[in-house]
């Protein structure tokens, strides 16, 4: 099973950007791990701007002190660029060899933003317009149609589903949900 973070609407209705965290996690493997084994975990960071130097990483980092205190090893982190093909294949990749995988990168409306298209094309998934996301970003935007750049935002894997946490500081559900 893989978890999806789209970045907060506020926040991508603020200033859009390219390195919002997306956290996703791998389905177990019975056979690569038994119950009592530490989970493992890689992080895929997703962007050209990444790798030309524009922006520093700082997710990776934060992921993995986090992953540390909740007894997740992080074994790998992977800087690539905004290509379909190569998120993809990454993707299966990765999650194949992991208990986690954790992406940052590529979840916004702008047209190299490809990362939920790749998982969909690495597990072989067609995309949709989820109803509560859409509603979301109507919501957010204003009135748009399924073409705009915005419900792009909108468009999951068909097998996603969403999980509205609890903000930790507030104890109230959060506003925007992670797409599991």
């Amino acid at each position: 099973m893989f978890i999806f973070s789209l970045p907060s609407l506020s926040r991508a209705g603020v200033r859009v950007r390219r390195l919002t965290a997306q956290l996703s996690r791998a389905a177990m493997s019975a056979e690569r791990q038994s119950s009592t084994a530490a989970p493992t975990a890689a992080i895929l960071i997703i962007g050209d701007e990444i790798l030309k130097g524009y922006t520093v990483d700082t997710n990776s980092t934060f992921l993995t002190q986090a992953l540390r205190r909740l007894g997740v090893s992080v074994q790998r982190i992977t800087v690539i660029p905004d290509i379909q093909e190569v998120i993809a294949k990454e993707v299966a990749l990765l999650s194949s060899q992991y208990t986690h995988l954790f992406t940052s990168g590529g979840i916004g409306p702008t047209h190299d933003d490809v990362t939920l298209e790749s998982i969909a094309m690495a597990f072989q998934e067609e995309m949709y317009h989820h109803p509560d996301l859409t509603l979301l970003v109507k919501e957010f935007f204003g009135g748009t149609d399924k073409n705009s750049p915005a419900m792009k935002m909108a468009k999951v894997p068909r097998s996603a589903k969403l999980n509205y946490g609890v903000d930790p500081q507030t104890g109230k559900p959060q506003l925007y949900p992670v797409v599991c």
